[in-house]
């Protein structure tokens, strides 16, 4: 009976799904000596971050413990996949992670290496409200196949208002789409955030988008959203991981936030790299569109400051493969983006990106309209 319970065929999962509001699937790895030791390991997760540990009287708990569909051996780690019951979190994205990596995640060697769901899971999401054809709408190139252009306010220390204002201007003048603030650039009151989006607001001549970094204390996040909002701002950056999964999501789904959110990937290194990890292609992909961010950055291959390619590329196609009903995200591979490798980002990434740049649009000619206009050269030929 145990065993009928934990290992259930193939056939048996969507019936399942219909009794406990969808399967959430999760694939592990981890060292393992064989395949007995894979299978213990794998029994450990599934019950563990459900019902606690294994009872003896296991068929009362059917309906809320995890299951184990595939084991198998990859060299000297086992790999597991184990579907949870939705039941559990509903569409509590944090509730979730911590189902499916909480306690556990303490353990040795382990790696939480994806996350897919169900048809019945993913109609408890609202995802993304903009989403890359959504921005794309925002900024005019609705009909557009080619990449919008986004740069960042650099540097985010350190100059006035006024000179902040003054590079926007220029970006959005010499045919950048889209303007971020840094993430570093944290407004200690409201005030210093409405100053900052007047000034650049005026400084665009009605071009560009400014991507205003929502910063604050949690409890203020909202008001300040609303007021920024009403004040003309465009487009909000988020420090997901710093900040926290529930609060992204209820940022995305709360009916009077009316602009897209971009997720910026701060914090999410010490969590994807190390003896215990999550992929980048969870964090950065996975649950970014399933709390509903509308574009996500996540670092390229290309600087110093990367990811490995393949990684980088599992988080693309996390945040643009069809998923339900849920909308495309854009995906802004960011960090060590110079002009000369827009043609790497089509090969590897397709059309379905921002092309960002910080450092590398105000250091490529003599000024930032200069990059620009290299940056958007390069989109041209290789996008045409």
């Amino acid at each position: 009976m145990v065993d009928s319970i934990l290992f259930p065929a193939k056939n048996e999962l969507e019936p399942l799904s219909h009794r406990v509001g969808g399967l959430v699937k999760a694939c592990y790895s981890f060292p393992a000596e064989d395949e007995a030791a894979a299978r213990k390991m794998s029994i450990q997760i599934a019950t563990g971050q459900t019902i606690g540990f294994l009872p003896d009287d296991l068929p009362i708990y059917e309906l809320h413990v995890g299951r184990v569909v595939n084991i198998e051996m990859l060299g000297d780690r086992g790999r597991a996949t184990i579907v949870f019951p939705a039941q559990l979190f509903g569409n509590d994205i944090s509730g979730m992670l911590t189902v499916l990596f909480g306690k556990i995640s303490f353990a040795p060697g382990l790696r939480l290496e994806s996350v897919e769901a169900d048809s019945n899971f993913l109609r408890l999401l609202k995802g993304p409200r903009h989403g890359l054809s959504g921005i794309r709408t925002i900024v005019g190139k609705q009909h557009s196949k080619k990449p919008l252009l986004m740069a960042i306010l650099k540097p985010g220390l350190g100059p006035s208002d006024d000179k902040i204002a003054e590079q926007f201007g220029k970006l959005v003048q010499a045919g950048t789409d889209l303007v971020k603030d840094d993430e570093t650039r944290i407004d200690l009151t409201l005030d210093q955030a409405l100053v900052r989006l007047e000034k650049v607001l005026s400084s665009g001549k009605g071009k560009g988008i400014y991507v205003t970094h929502l910063s604050g204390p949690a409890f203020e996040l909202k008001q300040r959203a609303l007021k920024l909002q009403s004040a003309g701002a465009q487009a909000f950056l988020f420090c997901p991981y710093t900040y926290g999964l529930s609060i992204l999501q209820a940022l995305c789904s709360d009916p009077e936030i009316k602009v897209p959110l971009f997720a910026h990937p701060a914090f999410t290194g010490i969590m994807s790299h190390g003896s215990s990890a999550v992929s980048p292609s969870v964090l950065l992909g996975t649950l970014m569109r399933w709390s509903g961010c509308d574009a996500v950055l996540f670092p390229s291959p290309y600087g110093s400051i990367s990811l490995p390619k393949s990684e980088a590329i599992q988080v693309h196609e996390s945040l643009v493969r069809p998923e339900g009903q849920l909308k495309v995200v854009a995906s802004v591979p960011s960090a060590g983006i110079m002009p000369e490798f827009v043609s790497r980002i089509r090969e590897d990434f397709g059309g379905d990106v921002v092309v960002n740049a910080g450092t590398g649009m105000a250091r490529t000619g003599s000024g930032v309209e200069e990059g620009a206009q290299a940056f958007q050269r390069e989109i041209d030929i290789h996008f045409s």
